[in-house]
């Protein structure tokens, strides 16, 4: 990562050099640095349809090794490294206080698998910043992630005109339901967070042709997330819309209005199976069961209450419940307590908070995004969700360049900041 030397600057010692940086990831990289970009672009269209090798291996993270390997051999290479933020070192705090308790984790081999998780997403996440730092390469990941979401909405409205249901004999809850390559509610709140990214690209994209399907997402997402049957992911898709139509113009308003017709059109021509299924949402929340996740929840905070500030163990949520909580801070709560959730959802407020000091614009879709995530995941165990990292990297890389861009491996130890 080139530097331009600062000349006479006063109060500068041979020590730390200052410089400003005139350096875009895309444009002026090297041929290594675009190559960890691309091979990055790769592992964020992987990530909402979270294809999978033979034995059920994630070829994401598969894709997320290789640019752990790159990015650590360009990082050398270029002899800099974007100083990491706040947010990551809370992110970093979480997974150390994981690792802790190990110590006195109820379920030692659930603990011990759910922790190298957690070391391998953290190593990944650590080396997206050092090439998404730039607005533009931030655009690069926010494209390719949003085209990963398109295959997952043409695969899943290709199963659906083919009848080839997520799981036909599979149990009742996903009897009927329409998905490609993951589970329905994983897809379907996969799909809901490329939205607010989508209208965010639609207005910053000057070419036609690249604007396009960013501006048809939206009502192509919404489509597909009816297909999944996930009542979810529709409370995130309205939390989403809600989030967006707050921060956005009036022109794009009205685009978001059409969505909506578009959503109950979508559930009119739907099968009335997944028709009958969304509109017992408000039942639901009122009395329902929430597909038994109420019980799971009840038993959970059980749990917690015994053991509010340390938890029962990483890992222990499937030991204790048999099935994971379906819900994420519950999950957190029940495994490492109050610690792990401050240091956690630390972690995202503290890389919101260096976002909306950059760009107000990509503030507003991160803040919509990361309002989506919040309530999705309030169903779903997504502490360990590769998209959920991912999030937290992408605020993280917002946030390096306003503090200090980048200090040097060099034997003069420059610093480079940046204006």
């Amino acid at each position: 990562m080139p530097s331009i030397p600062a000349n006479g600057s006063k109060g500068v010692s041979a020590q730390g050099k200052f410089a400003s940086m005139a350096y875009d990831p895309v444009k002026q990289a090297g041929l290594m640095d675009q190559l960890v970009l691309w091979v990055l672009s790769l592992f964020a269209f992987l990530l909402p349809t979270d294809l999978r090798l033979a034995g059920d291996k994630s070829i994401a993270m598969r894709v997320g090794y290789a640019c752990l390997l790159l990015g650590i051999a360009g990082v050398m290479r270029r002899r800099t490294a974007i100083v990491p933020t706040l947010g990551f070192w809370s992110l970093l705090g979480f997974v150390f206080w994981s690792t802790c308790t190990l110590g006195w984790a109820q379920y030692p081999s659930a603990a011990e698998h759910k922790v190298v998780a957690y070391w391998l997403l953290l190593a990944v996440s650590a080396i997206i910043p050092q090439y998404a730092w730039s607005a533009r390469g931030r655009a690069l990941l926010m494209d390719a992630y949003i085209w990963g979401c398109w295959l997952g909405v043409i695969g899943t409205a290709v199963n659906f005109w083919t009848g080839t249901e997520y799981s036909e004999a599979g149990p009742g809850e996903l009897a009927g339901r329409y998905s490609f390559s993951t589970d329905p509610n994983y897809l379907a709140l996969a799909l809901v967070i490329g939205i607010p990214l989508a209208i965010y690209r639609g207005a910053r994209t000057d070419n036609p042709w690249r604007r396009l399907p960013l501006l048809l997402y939206t009502p192509a997402a919404i489509a597909g997330v009816v297909l999944t049957g996930s009542r979810g992911a529709v409370i995130a898709l309205l939390t989403a819309l809600l989030a967006c139509a707050f921060q956005i113009s009036w022109k794009m308003r009205g685009l978001l209005a059409g969505t909506a017709a578009i959503f109950l059109l979508a559930m009119w021509l739907g099968p009335s199976q997944i028709s009958q299924r969304l509109s017992t949402i408000p039942d639901e929340l009122r009395h329902g069961s929430l597909s038994d996740r109420r019980d799971l929840w009840d038993r959970g905070l059980a749990v917690a209450r015994e053991h509010p500030i340390e938890g029962i163990g990483a890992g222990a949520t499937t030991g204790k419940l048999e099935i994971a909580a379906h819900n994420t801070p519950l999950e957190l709560m029940m495994e490492g307590g109050a610690v792990s959730v401050v240091l956690f959802y630390g972690a995202m407020l503290f890389g919101l908070t260096r976002l909306w000091k950059t760009d107000s614009r990509e503030g507003a879709a991160m803040t919509a995004l990361c309002a989506a995530w919040v309530v999705g995941s309030l169903s779903l165990s997504w502490e360990v969700n590769t998209i959920t990292w991912f999030i937290l990297t992408m605020l993280f890389s917002a946030g390096s360049p306003r503090c200090i861009s980048a200090s040097s491996f060099s034997p003069e130890m420059q610093t480079a900041g940046h204006a």
